[in-house]
């Protein structure tokens, strides 16, 4: 959902209910397997005994993210069925546009990021307005237990961030990115207050240096060492035609 919310439109779809109502009944439109699908939900959320949603949490009086999880929570089974998963699964979900991932444990593409063409491809996403996504390797221990998450960098392991942009200046390759915390930044090469950052660089990328908006700067090299997956949302205006069949398989006889 944070993906999406880089280009509000990909949301405003998904909610056919545009106005709050004080039946507080809502429709969500999902494309699960291939196939759009309306959801009726009702504004009835999950709280903590003290209050507070249990899940997922808009920014003050916002419903859109309650409301598209519980969704979502709905066609799955449960919230618990929602704890993990891929975020190009999600994003096909969400968007009904195709989608690729790559795991940079995979050979060929630690060939890809070796000779550049990665790099070229993420370039070319970025200019094409695909949705973006990388998660960094481990196991997120901070969610659900509130703990302290042990970081590299400032990076939380087993977690999902937004890739927001690709940009390549005298010969420095950086990614912008955004952890949907809000917190939680790269610190090291290119993040907020980096020295690397001259006033040349800066009127070129038009960097936000801010620690608590958790957007930061970091260079491919770190990218692809620290992170270990891409995923990318093929959003475009497409021509839609979804036709229902049967993949049948016939024994040899």
């Amino acid at each position: 959902m944070a993906c999406l919310a880089e280009m509000p439109h990909l949301v405003e779809r998904l909610i056919l209910t545009k106005e709050y109502n004080e039946e507080g009944i809502y429709r969500v439109k999902i494309c699960k397997n291939g196939e759009w699908m309306e959801v009726m939900v009702d504004d009835y959320f999950p709280c903590f005994p003290n209050g507070g949603p249990m899940f997922s949490r808009g920014h003050g009086n916002e419903l859109w993210v309650l409301l598209l999880e519980k969704a979502y929570a709905k066609v799955h089974g449960s919230y618990k069925s929602l704890v993990g998963g891929l975020p190009h699964q999600a994003m096909m979900d969400l968007t009904g546009c195709p989608t690729t991932s790559f795991s940079f444990k995979d050979e060929k593409v630690q060939k890809m990021i070796k000779n550049g063409k990665l790099w070229a491809m993420m370039k070319v996403f970025d200019k094409e307005g695909y949705v973006m996504g990388a998660g960094t390797p481990g196991e997120d221990m901070f969610t659900e237990s509130g703990g302290k998450a042990d970081s590299v960098g400032g990076l939380v392991p087993g977690h999902a961030y937004s890739v927001i942009a690709a940009k390549e200046f005298k010969g420095v390759k950086l990614l912008s990115i955004r952890n949907p915390w809000g917190n939680f930044e790269w610190d090291g090469a290119w993040s907020d207050n980096s020295p690397l950052w001259t006033e040349e660089f800066i009127k070129e990328l038009n960097p936000v240096f801010d620690e608590h908006d958790g957007t930061f700067w970091m260079t491919f090299e770190d990218f692809s060492s620290l992170f270990d997956s891409l995923d990318v949302c093929r959003v475009s205006s497409w021509n839609e035609l979804r036709i229902r069949g049967r993949f049948i398989r016939y024994n040899d006889i």
